[in-house]
């Protein structure tokens, strides 16, 4: 019994280390963008229209990745994608031209989105009980963390270890990332089940046009979609915080960039797990509750931004308002996807679910990065930031009422369920 325990949390390390850090190539500008337009010859708007045609392409694939979690074996997907993630890398290392990166960035939205994506996600909950999904999905979310830090400290290391002159430092980093994910791509044929894919009836079922209209018609899939896209526009907006500190408050920049590693990196790592503890642990079990009053403390930390934008006073005391704001966000982020299992969605649908619920919640991902670049090219500082506050505060109620919504969905299944076994 131990040894089945050891291996279902090693495989489910596995599955969130690959989901996390199989994106890493694909965003390679965000750590490395000085370097991507030195060594391979690209402008910054070039190098936009790469990262563009990644979310773009992106968006596009959400969806049949849920239905191919549904109908294909989950061990031979992500094998298959983390492989082919890798074999692409190493054509990026040659520094190919821009026709080609972009090529290259719409085989990575293939591999990472179609192929990963949902599949990650349903084969992490198929490794736990309805009961179990809180803390699932809050260790999935901990261990991506932990992957994405991890190799990142790493690859920056090697890439110091050479001349800042020398073009081989970048391509050093990219060759890291290739030969992890093909090393995961092994690890996850042997450790990854099949799902549903090779298990009689529920194989021939697997998917049909019924089953997504199914999925558009319960009330459950648009209430957890609006669930997950109100915690990523806190996540989204959350990404402006050290700037914030920054502007408004003076701090420096070599101080805000520490503030970026804590709030990205160690929170994302220790929050996930910390919220699925609170679900299995705390009166509430439930990731749904516990969402609802972690959306409950954003509200409240949004409005109190907010006021003190309008005079800042104390830099502390904005730092442990981010901090706060920081912990409800991840929390929430590793608990969203546990409650689509809460609700008990059927397991032969459960992928597609995914994939239509992330289409609509990561929506946020068009629109909030441009409306609050207008607000700071075009409004003083303290109300352009003063403006983003209280687009996080809509977004809290946002979760707040469509939590209030699935948590009476989930108590009236309950309440049916008990009379069916009563009678």
């Amino acid at each position: 019994m131990h040894a089945k325990n050891t291996t279902r949390w090693l495989t489910l390390a596995v599955i969130s280390i690959s989901g996390g850090i199989s994106f890493d190539l694909a965003y390679l500008r965000y750590i490395y963008q000085i370097p991507m337009a030195k060594f391979m010859g690209f402008s910054n708007t070039e190098i936009g229209v790469i990262m563009s045609t990644f979310g773009i392409t992106a968006i596009l694939l959400y969806a049949p990745g849920g239905i191919i979690s549904d109908k294909f074996s989950h061990r031979k997907v992500m094998s298959g994608a983390m492989i082919a993630t890798g074999l692409l890398g190493m054509i990026m290392a040659t520094y190919p031209p821009l026709w080609a990166m972009l090529l290259i960035q719409i085989a990575f939205a293939i591999t990472t989105i179609l192929l990963l994506w949902a599949v990650s996600i349903k084969a992490a909950s198929l490794l736990g009980t309805r009961e179990e999904q809180g803390k699932i999905m809050g260790w999935m979310e901990g261990l991506r963390g932990v992957g994405v830090m991890g190799l990142a400290l790493f690859t920056v290391w090697a890439f110091s270890r050479f001349h800042p002159d020398d073009p081989n430092s970048l391509k050093a980093v990219i060759l890291i990332y290739s030969g992890t994910y093909i090393a995961l791509g092994i690890a996850c044929w042997f450790l990854v089940s099949d799902g549903f894919a090779q298990s009689g009836d529920e194989a021939q079922s697997a998917f049909s046009l019924q089953h997504a209209l199914r999925v558009l018609k319960m009330p459950t899939t648009w209430y957890c979609s609006m669930i997950i896209f109100g915690v990523y526009t806190l996540y989204a907006i959350l990404s402006y915080s050290t700037n914030y500190l920054s502007e408004i408050y003076g701090m420096s920049l070599v101080a805000a960039s520490y503030m970026g590693i804590i709030i990205n990196k160690v929170f994302r790592a220790i929050c996930g797990p910390m919220g699925g503890m609170l679900t299995s642990y705390s009166r509430w079990r439930s990731p749904t509750r516990v969402i609802q009053v972690f959306a409950f403390v954003s509200f409240t930390t949004l409005i109190l931004l907010w006021l003190v934008t309008r005079q800042p006073v104390s830099l502390v005391l904005a730092i442990g308002l981010i901090l706060l704001m920081a912990f409800t966000c991840y929390a929430s982020r590793g608990l969203y996807f546990a409650c689509i299992g809460e609700v008990n969605t059927p397991k032969q649908i459960l992928g597609t679910t995914i994939g239509i619920c992330s289409v609509i919640g990561f929506l946020p991902d068009v629109f909030v990065y441009p409306i609050i670049g207008h607000w700071q090219d075009t409004l003083p500082p303290a109300l352009a930031y003063r403006n983003m506050w209280m687009m996080g505060a809509s977004a809290s109620v946002v979760v707040l009422v469509f939590t209030a919504l699935l948590m009476g969905q989930i108590k009236r299944v309950a309440a049916a369920t008990a009379l069916a076994k009563g009678v």
